[in-house]
């Protein structure tokens, strides 16, 4: 019995049981296939097939890790895109519905000063009309975050001091270097990669869904800061990668 309940806590278990969840709605909304329907319905089987393929243990190889990963934001960019979807990425702090951090990706960037109702189990947020309004996902830098927190905490930081603690990431040759400083309505974040993480023509991607190592930082700073952090703008500049962000309130 305790064994059943520690499986069923497990991370990995959880998506993979929601994941298959998403499926079965998605495959049922197809017996009554109105056009909606069947647009509701692909979005659904898709998030559903990225939440069984998300990565929640350690034990896999980093190669087949990262190209995981970048299959789910492949998945990510697919929904977004399917959903017509362009409001930029919030990152959202752990809280009393959400027992790990997301990252909503709302229709339109007006939405985001009101978010709406978001726990562990909503991954497709709908108005009552149906009208897809925004999909909470797990963020791609989640799993890299815990490995960087087994020498560093952020939830014990603050916005004063956690650029002091971001640079573990440089210690553990994650980025070459990484800075976060105020600036007029929010903050800056700058990393420079070894290797350019995503191409010029890849913003909207990157404002999105960033990538893994981008994902982690900015969940740091969104554990520091303890509430939500909105990506205003992107900037590449070289190996360089710029997040102008906005802090949001307390959720």
């Amino acid at each position: 019995m305790v064994k059943q309940q520690k499986i069923l806590q497990q991370p990995a278990f959880r998506a993979k049981l929601l994941g298959g969840v998403l499926i079965a709605i998605g495959a049922a909304l197809l017996i009554n296939p109105t056009p909606f329907f069947i647009k509701l319905s692909v979005a659904l089987i898709i998030i559903g097939a990225f939440m069984m393929l998300l990565i929640t243990e350690q034990s896999i190889p980093r190669k087949i890790s990262d190209a995981q990963i970048e299959g789910n934001r492949a998945f990510v960019k697919k929904m977004t895109r399917g959903l017509e979807l362009s409001g930029k990425a919030v990152f959202l702090p752990k809280s009393s519905l959400l027992s790990e951090e997301r990252v909503y990706i709302p229709a339109q960037n007006t939405d985001v000063n009101l978010l709406p109702f978001l726990d562990d189990d909503i991954v497709v947020s709908t108005r009552p009309d149906g009208e897809v309004i925004g999909i909470s996902v797990p963020p791609a830098g989640l799993t890299l975050l815990k490995e960087v927190e087994k020498e560093v905490s952020f939830e014990d930081a603050d916005l004063e001091n956690v650029e002091e603690k971001l640079q573990t990431f440089v210690g553990m040759n994650i980025m070459k270097s990484i800075t976060l400083k105020p600036e007029t309505g929010g903050l800056r974040l700058e990393m420079e990669h070894e290797e350019p993480c995503c191409a010029e023509s890849e913003n909207p991607t990157c404002e999105q869904y960033p990538c893994a190592a981008c994902s982690a930082a900015l969940l740091a700073v969104t554990q520091a800061a303890k509430q939500k952090i909105t990506i205003q703008k992107t900037e590449h500049i070289d190996h360089r990668t710029v997040f102008h962000l906005k802090l949001g309130g307390v959720v």
